[in-house]
């Protein structure tokens, strides 16, 4: 087992306490707040007239505006729909000032969110709905027709209509300022089939831990700014943006959806300094990088969601010369990071690696059989820690052990400086005869190719093996890619039995609605078309 808090130096854990919250004694930051209202009313105090939020049409939030639009919400919310602490709101709303003024009126309630996937289909949203026991729902007035059914079961539904919204003439009286570090912020649904998706229990302590470790570790603050262009209901949009920079009293722009040249635009217009995406994003920026040749103010990029090859980072740096690369590995269930990257991965000799544990989080690598290995070897990650959460909502499950370690389902291994790796989804490894198979090592060895864009391996049933793996390429415009040359070049790299039997050639390699690789997708799709052989 390794310990975040020998790997960080004193600076950091000579700032932390031990309390104990929910029953259990966790390593915490002293300057914790028990909830991000009590951060947003510190910011209105502190600096009211700093700009935090710049919503999609481009209108301007101060700190101290943002207090005063989330009293107001808050307000009508507990008066009207008479919503109390541990009440649960429902949110189906685009990246926006409304979705940023309901999170935190429902922090100052002390009231649960339930953030719904805006990308979701009706069906898939009605599941979760009827998950997650919401009390009021506050929606998007494009999604207001899907709602007509909740208002006949007798659930209050509100929905947001510009700009009438930011005119609601309720004023509160009562006293409160939140919830509790130990009581319930966000139930986050993992991503997936609705049917299997797991509601994440996030607490307050959760995630003011998890937002203060980024801020200390990537030290930033008040001159800092940020575009949220990922969705914001996802844990990177809310916990590890939007959250992060309030905690930093920075300000951060609202893009509606994702679009790689409006989102450069705005890092070159505005000076922004961070950003914070997957590795399909990245992608994406670097077929633009010709039109934005130089951004000298992007001083720091953070990534996770999946697996990002040395070789991008790379081409990043090269590209962006003046800037920090951080890799990140987390989940939602630890609130967005349980390891980072401490410098520049860039430049570091461990690059390819997704960093070391945060303060107050403890890592460990077992085998098949749940018993520790030693440094190096391979086996699935357990984590445990103050920003890992201790449950599912109403689901009994053996993925959080009764000494409260998260089994990941990741596959991973610690090397002698504490620095872990990624091999592959333990889902997704793939078993050729008994010879382990994974599937990064293939994707990396294949991106390494000039002219490919994206990658998927995955596993397919086979009579002989059991399993052997085959890829999904997509090519980059203007390149010329075929098998016999990825062939070619992965004899070399690779072991015979890890080289694919078969390349699907595509356009684009397909996507979750959160922008992770579909490999169950793929699975199921290369199955269907090999039975229509």
């Amino acid at each position: 087992m390794i310990k975040g808090n020998d790997y960080w130096g004193k600076g950091l854990t000579d700032e932390m306490m031990v309390r104990k919250l929910n029953n259990r004694e966790y390593h915490t930051f002293n300057d914790m707040k028990s909830n991000m209202y009590q951060v947003l009313k510190d910011n209105a105090e502190e600096c009211p007239n700093k700009v935090g939020i710049i919503d999609i049409d481009g209108k301007s939030y101060s700190y101290q505006d943002m207090l005063v639009l989330t009293d107001r919400l808050s307000a009508y919310f507990a008066e009207k729909y008479h919503i109390r602490k541990g009440s649960h709101i429902g949110l189906l709303l685009y990246n926006s000032m409304e979705f940023v003024i309901s999170f935190l009126a429902a922090q100052k309630l002390g009231a649960v969110i339930v953030p719904f996937p805006t990308k979701y289909k009706e069906s898939a949203i009605d599941s979760l709905i009827s998950k997650s026991d919401c009390d009021l729902l506050i929606v998007d007035e494009t999604f207001q027709p899907w709602m007509e059914k909740f208002k006949n079961e007798g659930k209050h539904v509100f929905v947001f209509t510009k700009p009438s919204w930011r005119d609601i003439p309720y004023h509160y009286t009562e006293t409160t300022d939140g919830g509790l570090l130990e009581d319930t912020a966000i139930i986050m649904f993992t991503s997936g089939t609705t049917s299997f998706s797991k509601g994440v229990v996030i607490r307050n302590f959760n995630l003011q831990h998890a937002v203060i470790s980024y801020r200390k570790i990537l030290n930033l603050g008040e001159s800092d700014s940020t575009v949220l262009s990922i969705p914001i209901y996802n844990i990177t949009g809310l916990a590890a943006t939007l959250c992060l920079f309030l905690q930093c009293k920075g300000t951060v722009y609202l893009h509606k959806f994702f679009d790689a040249a409006r989102l450069l635009t705005y890092i070159e217009k505005y000076s922004i300094t961070f950003y914070h995406a997957s590795p399909t994003v990245f992608a994406l920026l670097l077929e633009k990088k010709n039109e934005f040749p130089n951004l000298p103010t992007l001083k720091t990029l953070g990534c996770g969601s999946g697996n990002m090859p040395g070789e991008m980072i790379a081409e990043l740096k090269k590209w962006l010369p003046q800037m920090s690369f951080r890799t990140i590995y987390g989940l939602s269930e630890t609130t967005s990071p349980a390891t980072i990257f401490p410098e520049d991965a860039s430049e570091s000799e461990y690059i390819g690696s997704s960093g070391i544990p945060i303060p107050g989080l403890c890592l460990k690598i077992v085998d098949e059989s749940g018993e520790e290995v030693k440094d190096g070897d391979i086996g699935e990650i357990y984590l445990k820690g103050t920003n890992v959460v201790e449950e599912y909502y109403k689901r009994e499950t053996d993925l959080i052990s009764a000494d409260k370690w998260l089994k990941t389902g990741d596959i991973g291994y610690v090397n002698e400086a504490g620095y872990l790796f990624i091999v592959d989804r333990k889902k997704d490894m793939i078993n050729r005869g008994g010879e382990k198979i994974f599937s990064y090592d293939i994707e990396n060895e294949i991106r390494k190719i000039d002219g490919i864009h994206e990658v998927a391996v995955v596993g397919r049933k086979d009579q002989k093996y059991g399993e052997v793996p085959v890829a999904v390429v997509s090519v980059k415009a203007g390149y010329l890619v075929e098998e016999d040359d990825i062939r070619s070049c992965l004899k070399s790299r690779l072991a015979s039995y890890e080289i694919p039997v078969e390349f699907f050639f595509v356009e684009e390699v397909d996507k979750t609605p959160n922008g992770k690789v579909d490999k169950k997708g793929i699975r199921e799709r290369l199955t269907r078309l090999k039975g229509e052989r």
